[in-house]
């Protein structure tokens, strides 16, 4: 029998990972005959639409519990796969205990890493490193799921029982066709970044790199994302140095914005995947990445983009110096970031390695539970 599948998810902010989350659930819902999304919502943005997914939004531990348990218990008896993430998978797991929880975990996890989660006795967010997460709970849990290779070796290296680990990239809705370039005639190398101002996205790196005085003149910074704890300090420092940086918030149409640009660079050293990568491929940009983290696994270095020594703060400087003074090579490896893209990364391949998963589950019923 085909598993009924739900998607959980607790959003805090809006970001790359919400985007995804939708998607999945939107092309699962055109492989399985039924799909349900709880979104729990804390201080993030609404779900939005995911048809022919049924969406559930809720506020509180209470209604979370009373939705994925009812969502959870199908009238026809249908087995339950529940694709959870490590936030919620203790939670799934008492809340279910009939359904097989295959958590995603959407980060490069170290030992001491902080990880924000969901406790499943009173549902209260909070604070443990991946060792200490309830593992007596987590160890029903069949498979792990890792939206990187780096995020997947991470998994395998400092979670206790996560051993069964499968690696599946994130797909990404990128434009039809490839959206008309919007280039202001500045004759400045125009970089964009997308990144909340948070510490781990290290955007401070990038806006010591601008501000060298080889590139300040030449080259313009624009940073797109929500305004996170990091905020006010990066915009003194940029202040500070006169770097050509903008801050321009949060955009909805990357790829209509990101045309207007030359390269997207970021400076992330544990990212789970980098979606904007994604998006700025679709805009026919290419991209200037750490090797380290996921990134390398989404740019083919000097084909579709290049990447750079996240140690070495010079490495990024003349990495970006190449860019200004090679116009021709960012072109043609835009269009080869594009294809790349269009050949892999897509929501549709996504969600058919999930729907493989999902299959081989072989989920207890309601019935024998």
């Amino acid at each position: 029998m085909i598993p009924h599948v739900v998607l959980t998810w607790v959003t805090t902010a809006r970001g790359g990972a919400e985007n995804s989350v939708t998607e999945l659930a939107e092309k699962l819902a055109r492989l399985v005959p039924s799909v349900d999304v709880v979104w729990w919502r804390q201080g993030g943005p609404a779900a939005g639409r995911c048809a022919p997914a049924h969406v559930h939004e809720v506020t509180d531990w209470n209604d979370y519990q009373q939705t994925l348990t009812r969502v959870c218990s199908p009238a026809d008896g249908r087995p339950v796969v529940v694709i959870s993430s490590h936030r919620t998978a203790a939670a799934d797991v008492t809340l279910a205990s009939h359904a097989r929880v295959l958590p995603v975990v959407r980060h490069v996890v170290n030992a001491d890493q902080i990880l924000r989660v969901i406790n499943p006795g009173d549902g209260a967010m909070v604070e443990r490193t991946i060792g200490t997460l309830p593992w007596g709970l987590l160890s029903a849990v069949p498979v792990w799921v890792g939206i990187s290779h780096a995020s997947s070796a991470a998994l395998r290296k400092h979670a206790p029982q996560a051993r069964h680990v499968s690696t599946i990239h994130n797909g990404v809705t990128i434009p039809t066709e490839t959206p008309a370039r919007t280039r202001a005639a500045t004759g400045r190398l125009l970089i964009a970044s997308v990144a909340r101002t948070v510490p781990w996205k290290r955007v401070d790196h990038l806006v010591r790199a601008v501000a060298d005085p080889r590139l300040s003149t030449a080259v313009r910074l624009d940073i797109f994302g929500e305004p996170g704890s990091h905020h006010e300090e990066l915009t003194r420092l940029a202040n500070q140095l006169a770097a050509p940086v903008r801050f321009l918030g949060y955009a909805d149409d990357l790829p209509q914005r990101l045309a207007g640009y030359d390269l997207l660079a970021t400076a992330a050293v544990q990212e789970g995947f980098g979606r904007a990568v994604i998006d700025a491929a679709g805009a026919g940009i290419p991209s200037l990445v750490p090797n380290a983290g996921a990134s390398p696994e989404l740019v083919i270095d000097g084909l579709t983009g290049m990447v750079y020594d996240p140690e070495d703060p010079w490495d990024l400087v003349a990495a970006l110096t190449d860019a200004l003074l090679d116009r021709e090579s960012l072109a043609r490896m835009g269009s080869a970031a594009r294809a790349l893209a269009e050949a892999w990364y897509t929501p549709g391949r996504c969600a058919a390695q999930y729907l493989t998963l999902v299959m081989g589950q072989q989920p207890r019923s309601l019935a024998a539970a």
